[in-house]
């Protein structure tokens, strides 16, 4: 939620400053006359620059890592053990220099009296707002061992939907890396032991010949300036992908691809329907619900989607017909959620899409592979035709030419 640095004044005229979270301007104004408070100034807060938190953002660990940070976690808490020794005991026991590391200096905040989520967030790449979120839940109920026991649900079912992805393309990819380094050793080897004989011939080469003669010149006699090329194609394509109109892109595309756009919306809507269900089990509001879910949806077309529907449901509109307008929920899906509202059974309504879209994801992650290899089998087609038509065509014309 955005931060506003606000001037106020109080009923005893007193002048004070404060950070507020608000939706927006206009909810900082009306909290500022519940409290019977006057509102001097009132701007977007922009949070000063910290080298040391600028370096925590650049700090990751291996999911599987967080993981087992988190189940020990749960473990040690539902034994009764306080937080600061659990994380002690934790952290004198992990692998990785890296995560022992930052749970030290979680220790170090969370026994200086800072909230166990707000030290956490100080490293938003390795706890996500989800995380922090679903801590802050935990430290509101009281129920921290149960909040986190779902967070390490999250993680394993995510780290285990990546690793299924991971082995179906393993084939996948090994097939198009021979197929890659087949390419390279033709234009690099083979085509120019035939360039120099078309070149002596004097015939007129058809299309396919000049432009793997040319692929070939690239890889040969200007592989310098190829190398250049390619390296600065491939720095300004991470660099755009790296912007936020880049990803959106990029995002746009995972769901025009034919194979792998139902794995990435299904398994969306399945993150949306867990993580919604678990906060509103929590006691989250529904609205600070699919904000926090919004952020943590992987997919930033879906994740807008989610965004213009939180505008509608702060106005009243139910979250069904909110997310109808969204290309990517299927009717059926928001029928259902639309029942859950209505019947007032909507977390058991949502435990009930997760699962359905669990099952079904899984059951196209097995199939991946064999759905791919038709693609693959056209790629190798393709490539042979294109290969084949560049040295055989020439060659008939060579021999007309004899004869």
């Amino acid at each position: 939620m955005p931060q506003f640095q606000v001037k106020s004044i109080n009923a005893e005229g007193k002048i004070f400053e404060a950070i507020v979270n608000a939706a927006n301007t206009v909810e900082v104004y009306n909290e500022a006359s519940s409290k019977n408070e006057s509102i001097l100034s009132v701007k977007k807060y922009k949070e000063p620059f910290s080298f040391t938190r600028f370096q925590n953002m650049l700090y990751r660990v291996k999911p599987q890592e967080l993981e087992n940070f988190t189940s020990q976690l749960v473990v040690m808490l539902r034994a009764g053990v306080p937080l600061v020794e659990s994380l002690k005991t934790i952290g004198s026991q992990l692998e990785s220099d890296k995560m022992e590391e930052i749970v030290k200096d979680i220790i170090d905040k969370v026994s200086g009296g800072m909230v166990f989520s707000k030290a956490l967030s100080n490293y938003p790449r390795v706890f996500n707002s989800l995380y922090v979120s679903m801590v802050k839940v935990g430290e509101t109920t009281g129920s921290m061992d149960l909040v986190l026991d779902h967070v390490r649900s999250f993680l394993h079912h995510d780290i285990e939907v990546k690793r299924r992805v991971k082995s179906a393309m393993r084939y996948p990819i090994i097939v198009m890396g021979i197929l890659v380094i087949a390419f390279v050793a033709v234009v690099a080897f083979v085509i120019p032991q035939f360039s120099a004989m078309f070149a002596s011939a004097s015939i007129e080469l058809p299309l396919p010949t000049r432009i793997l003669i040319l692929i070939s010149d690239l890889f040969t006699k200007y592989w310098m300036g190829t190398l250049a090329g390619v390296i600065i194609l491939g720095g300004l394509l991470r660099f755009y992908l790296n912007k936020p109109a880049g990803a959106y892109q990029f995002d746009l595309l995972k769901l025009m691809m034919p194979v792998f756009k139902n794995i990435v919306i299904e398994s969306s809507i399945a993150r949306f329907a867990h993580i919604l269900e678990t906060l509103s089990k929590s006691g989250v509001k529904i609205i600070k619900a699919l904000e926090i879910t919004r952020e943590t949806i992987e997919n930033r077309v879906i994740a807008k989607d989610i965004e213009n529907a939180i505008a509608k449901v702060s106005k009243g509109v139910p979250i069904a017909e909110a997310l109808s307008d969204s290309n990517y929920f299927p009717k059926m899906t928001l029928m259902m959620i639309g029942a859950g509202e209505k019947s007032g059974a909507l977390e058991a309504m949502l435990l009930n899409i997760a699962q359905q879209y669990d099952t079904s994801v899984n059951l196209k992650i097995e199939g991946l592979s064999a759905a791919i290899e038709p693609l693959l089998t056209i790629v190798i087609a393709v490539f042979l035709l294109i290969f084949a038509m560049a040295i055989f065509l020439p060659m008939w014309s060579m021999t007309d030419l004899v004869g």
